[in-house]
């Protein structure tokens, strides 16, 4: 594996070594590999320590034993691939969008398997302790938590990607990531001349939403910086939508609610009522003329995710955000 270890436990650490050297050819189908002794004598560890490495990597189906031969390959290819967890939030459009790229890119070359941790640590903390030892590496969406740092330190940082936010978790990770508050301070500068045709700026924040709080600060620094008058509010619901105002929208649900409003009253995206959503996914490309959205661009985000499955390098990618105009706005 090209990526130093790090931090780790050593049973952890032969288990890398062992499965490095089975899918580069070292050992190959039907090899005995090196015994316990030899093993507990290069990484100075006690014989027990060895056995339990050695007993993972025959419940993962690498290797057999057998009595007074010692432990051996298995011809099991399938099992020799990749095994890559995804912890996301949850499986909104954009996310959607992400996945689907990132699969085509490493078809073939890894086995991918999805959970989600709705924000709530208990979950992130019960992924993390039940799958630990189970797969290679670990593509995970952060958030912020007094208790993330703890709960991701149990994994191995060389095994971790961390995608799209990094809350509380330190440069000791590879990621490929956003910065929501210059992101979206400079994708609304981009918007300027389009938001300023507008009464007032609206920004549609659920606040137990689990989405990063520096968007709301990237929003007010452009909004003071150019003197918009302004309101940040839960849910549209929360707020009588007025023609003339501008509405930037993270819930997929205010979207929705937003639009049918417009619809039940008349009103035309982009002169009566000015819309800006967050995330790209191609439905706001069609829907009612084209949405106008502020977005990462996620096919870079593949790129970068299966660059690191197949490399295995260090990845300290800041993906832009970037402001992408129709007829809404």
């Amino acid at each position: 594996m090209n990526l130093e270890f790090q931090s780790i436990s050593k049973s952890e650490q032969i288990i890398s070594s062992v499965m490095e050297s089975i899918r580069s050819g070292k050992y190959s189908s039907g090899q005995v590999i090196p015994s316990i002794n030899s093993t507990a004598q290069k990484f100075g560890v006690a014989r027990k320590t060895v056995v339990r490495a050695y007993e993972k990597l025959k419940i993962q189906g690498l290797i057999e034993s057998k009595p007074k031969t010692g432990y051996f390959v298995v011809n099991n290819k399938p099992s020799t691939k990749l095994k890559v967890l995804l912890i996301v939030h949850s499986f909104d459009g954009h996310w959607e969008v992400l996945y689907n790229n990132f699969r085509e890119r490493v078809n073939g070359f890894c086995e991918i398997e999805i959970f989600f941790h709705h924000y709530n640590i208990k979950i992130m903390e019960l992924i993390v302790n039940r799958n630990v030892s189970d797969y290679d590496l670990f593509i995970i969406s952060s958030f912020d938590h007094p208790r993330i740092k703890n709960v991701v330190a149990r994994i191995p940082a060389y095994k971790v990607l961390l995608i799209s936010r990094k809350d509380r978790l330190d440069d000791s990770y590879n990621y490929v990531i956003q910065d929501f508050c210059e992101g979206t301070y400079s994708a609304l500068c981009e918007a300027n001349s389009k938001i300023k045709l507008y009464k007032k700026f609206n920004l549609s924040y659920p606040e137990k939403g689990g989405h990063s709080a520096t968007l709301k600060t990237g929003f007010l620094k452009y909004c003071k910086e150019f003197s918009v008058e302004n309101s940040i509010v839960d849910s549209l619901k929360d707020l009588k939508i007025k023609k003339g105002e501008a509405y930037m929208i993270i819930s997929e649900n205010d979207l929705i609610h937003l639009l049918n409003v417009c619809k039940s009253n008349n009103w035309k995206l982009g002169e009566d009522v000015g819309v800006l959503s967050y995330n790209e996914t191609p439905l706001k490309e069609v829907i009612r003329d084209g949405i106008s959205v502020v977005s990462c661009n996620f096919e870079m985000m593949a790129d970068a995710m299966s660059r690191f499955i197949k490399e295995q390098k260090s990845e300290k990618t800041i993906l832009p955000i970037q402001y992408i105009e129709r007829n809404s706005l």
